[in-house]
């Protein structure tokens, strides 16, 4: 017995010692903070304030995030004047490069004279941010644009209802009690992410591309032509339009598939064009500025070999948008701003 409990002691001390340095490793390969439901509704949720992160699973990055929980070289107050609000998903959170290289920290750059102010975050598609328009708004009350980035088009006539009405569902953050706890330890928020990954590659055919907090985002296959209600999609841009134009802003939705890489070497996006060309046709009707980026990712890999997606770290191409897919995106809203004004 005195031999069976001094091995078990051994054990238990032996894997004492690698979890906390397996947590100690973590603190630079994987910290993400945890999130927390916002009051205000601008977003679903944010993530803890004033935390550092670090991510190296895709890409090499880490920052703090600001004294609101997003990703933003500077803090908010309310007494600070945003000129451009940028909403979107985790591509415009920006996990994945450095905190200069984001889409909003690329447009504030190109135009100085201006705030840009970024709230993209996990998960929030274009229903997501659509029904939160309304609250983030009221909010930061955008004097001039408002920037809602998208990978997806298509939306069914449930889903269209529901933003249009803002009933819908909010992602759900799970942060008290022993959960809430465990989530604070960045070894354990790793291997819950892999299982997680794990288990959605188990359960439907391996695509190229990998996202740890919502891989619904990830567009790595064409999206079939499905126009939807007519109607409901005019209802709701136009609703969203005069939401942002209340604060005597204006609604910029831009748009961007991933590429496939042939074998031949050139490159397709995929996306349905019909779709796109749909929805270009009603934002058209309601106002609302549409920027489609899957021209100019493509002209980019042909002209320079450049891709938006991928990092060294990852397979080729796939995932998150990299440095040059911020920069492509934060041109292309810079040229829309300028031929408009």
């Amino acid at each position: 017995m005195k031999k069976t409990a001094a091995w078990f002691l051994r054990v238990c001390i032996s894997g004492l010692i690698a979890f906390c340095l397996l947590t100690l490793f973590c603190v630079l390969y994987y910290n993400v903070p945890v999130h927390y439901s916002t009051i205000d509704g601008a977003t679903d949720y944010s993530w803890e304030c004033n935390q550092f992160y670090s991510r190296a699973t895709e890409g090499f990055a880490f920052g703090k995030t600001n004294n609101e929980g997003y990703l933003n070289t500077f803090d908010y107050s309310e007494n600070t004047d945003i000129d451009i609000l940028v909403m979107g998903s985790s591509h415009m959170e920006a996990y994945q490069v450095a905190m200069d290289e984001s889409t909003a920290a690329v447009l504030g750059s190109l135009f100085p004279d201006r705030t840009v102010y970024n709230i993209g975050i996990s998960g929030h598609t274009l229903l997501e941010c659509a029904d939160n328009l309304n609250a983030a708004v009221a909010k930061y009350k955008p004097s001039q644009y408002v920037l809602i980035e998208t990978t997806n088009l298509s939306l069914n006539d449930q889903q269209l209802l529901s933003a249009i009405n803002e009933t819908v569902r909010d992602i759900p953050s799970r942060s008290g009690g022993l959960l809430g706890l465990l989530q604070k330890n960045q070894f354990l928020r790793l291997l819950y992410s892999q299982l997680k990954e794990f288990m959605k590659n188990s359960d439907q055919p391996k695509t190229s591309g990998s996202s740890e907090h919502d891989p619904a985002e990830i567009n790595e296959a064409p999206q079939k032509a499905s126009y939807g209600n007519e109607a409901l999609y005019t209802e709701l841009l136009a609703k969203l339009q005069n939401t942002v134009s209340g604060s005597g802003a204006q609604l910029i939705i831009v748009y961007h598939p991933h590429l496939r890489i042939n074998e031949d070497g050139s490159a397709s996006a995929l996306s349905d064009r019909d779709t796109a060309a749909f929805f270009a046709d009603i934002c058209r009707k309601t106002q609302v500025l549409f920027l489609d980026m899957s021209d100019i990712f493509l002209s980019r890999y042909e002209e320079d070999h450049v891709l938006p997606y991928g990092f060294s770290n990852t397979s080729v191409g796939s995932g998150h948008l990299n440095r040059n897919g911020h920069a492509m995106i934060a041109d292309a809203v810079y040229d829309l701003i300028k031929e408009e004004k």
